[in-house]
């Protein structure tokens, strides 16, 4: 579930130049600092099991298992459990600490070298470089690790929601007083987080500190109603609130998924403690120093809201509750406002099928030279054409086969969309359209790397090109 305020729009005259850089230092470091750190830990992985580490630490690491995650399911045989072990910088110190307990004397000098090795490569990751260790906080990876991400989902997820609160906050409170307000957030989440995190791993990425942030949104808009966006499994939609409501909202959200999701790696206790220090920090701004938030970018006029995007939600709603007559009524006057809008031709695409299957047909024949047709559409217009005889397709216009074929092409379906094309290129009154469906097919060959191919339809776009010239030339 989320729900995310979207009350107020870039106002590009006041630019938001602190998020800007947030965003692409973010993405910076993943890209490049990050991008090594696979090809680290599976250096780290193969050295310990090429040493036998594993059976050597198995009793330790399940000894530090029972301290710290108690609930924690233990397999030596699950192939995941080396790059467990080596990620965790909390069982590097455990065993260095306990060794005694778990290795021989006599093992123990070519056991050291062992983990000395493993040690050397996994201190190259950036997780373990610059995390956050809940069991070995230090200062500086208080604010590094809000710099740091697991993966592409992980940083994507979290720029969007940056994106989309960060730039208001920044306009109400100045961009000093933002970027500051935001390194506190993640520095209060990262600090929550160890309070209740003894270890499993580094804590990284943007979530406390973004929640630090739409904690701050809230508070800032305090009592007014403002709009926000929800998603709820298949239901999305738009909500009017006052801000406020939200805040113990997310808390409380947050607390129910920690306690509910026994061995999640989401780090819920830094989403907590985020929401609490970006609150705060806005509670005692306004408190303290009224002049230190713009007042009247709050209280300036609302966004007009969107009437596309309230009558989208309504007519989610009516077919939520499957009266799809009463939503192919709604859906009309906003097609012909919007007649080839993506989302209201799936919308009817949908609702065609519903109500009436026997002219299903009729209507993907009647869309197929339009714009706006999504892929499920446009493979049921592929299936009609499949279909039909070689008289039947004749009755198709060129527009509505050389549409479907470069819609093929946009879904990856170039042997239909050739299949098309050795239609196409036999009707003498369209040399040109044929001549650029041919460079068409040359362009996508030459993506996927098909030169055979993409010579092919080269050549057959300039023989077509001067067919046209010259039959242009002679009617002149």
């Amino acid at each position: 579930m989320i729900i995310v305020p979207v009350e107020k729009r870039v106002d590009w005259k006041r630019p938001p130049i602190v998020l800007i850089l947030l965003v692409l230092v973010n993405v910076l470091v993943f890209a490049f600092y990050q991008s090594g750190d696979s090809s680290h830990l599976s250096s780290a992985v193969q050295t310990y099991q090429s040493r036998g580490l594993l059976d050597q630490e198995w009793a330790a690491y399940k000894a530090y298992a029972r301290r710290t995650n108690p609930k924690l399911k233990l397999d030596k045989e699950d192939p995941a459990m080396p790059w467990m072990i080596v990620s965790d910088p909390g069982f590097d110190r455990f065993i260095a600490k306990n060794h005694r307990h778990y290795i021989s004397e006599r093992k123990y000098s070519r056991w050291r070298k062992a983990r000395d090795r493993v040690e050397q490569a996994s201190s190259k990751m950036s997780a373990t470089a610059y995390g956050l260790d809940a069991s070995d906080i230090k200062p500086l990876q208080l604010f590094t690790y809000q710099f740091l991400h697991g993966g592409f989902m992980h940083i994507l997820g979290n720029m969007v929601f940056l994106v989309l609160t960060g730039f208001a906050v920044e306009a109400a409170l100045g961009s000093l007083r933002f970027f500051g307000f935001y390194l506190l957030s993640g520095v209060g989440s990262g600090l929550l987080f160890a309070l209740f995190e003894s270890s499993g791993g580094a804590l990284v990425g943007a979530s406390g500190s973004i929640s630090g942030v739409m904690a701050m949104y809230v508070v800032l808009f305090g009592m007014r109603k403002i709009q926000f966006f929800y998603w709820f499994f298949i239901f999305t939609g738009y909500l009017r609130a006052a801000a406020i409501i939200m805040l113990p909202f997310y808390i409380g959200f947050e607390l129910y998924k920690y306690y509910s999701n026994d061995g999640s790696n989401v780090a819920y206790t830094a989403h907590i403690g985020g929401f609490i220090v970006g609150a705060a920090l806005v509670f005692l701004t306004q408190s303290l120093n009224k002049k230190g938030i713009d007042e009247r970018y709050i209280e300036g006029p609302e966004n007009t809201p969107d009437p596309f995007a309230e009558s989208i939600t309504k007519l989610y709603g009516v077919i939520a509750q499957c009266d799809f007559k009463r939503a192919w009524g709604m859906l009309k006057p906003l097609k012909s406002q919007y007649p080839n809008r993506p989302l209201l031709v799936e919308i009817e695409f949908n609702l065609v099928r519903a109500l009436h299957p026997k002219k299903l047909e009729e209507y993907l024949l009647h869309r197929m030279d339009k714009a706006g047709n999504n892929k499920a559409l446009v493979f049921a217009q592929l299936d009609v054409w499949k279909h039909f005889n070689s008289e039947q397709r004749q009755t198709l216009s060129f527009a509505k086969k050389s549409t479907l074929l470069q819609n093929l092409l946009d879904y990856d379906v170039l042997q239909a969309a050739e299949a098309l094309f050795d239609e196409l290129k036999l009707e003498s009154d369209h040399h040109l359209d044929i001549a650029m469906l041919a460079q068409r097919l040359a362009t996508y060959c030459q993506k996927i790397k098909n030169t055979e191919k993409m010579s092919l339809y080269k050549t057959l776009a300039g023989q077509f090109a001067n067919t046209n010239a010259q039959l242009s030339g002679t009617a002149q």
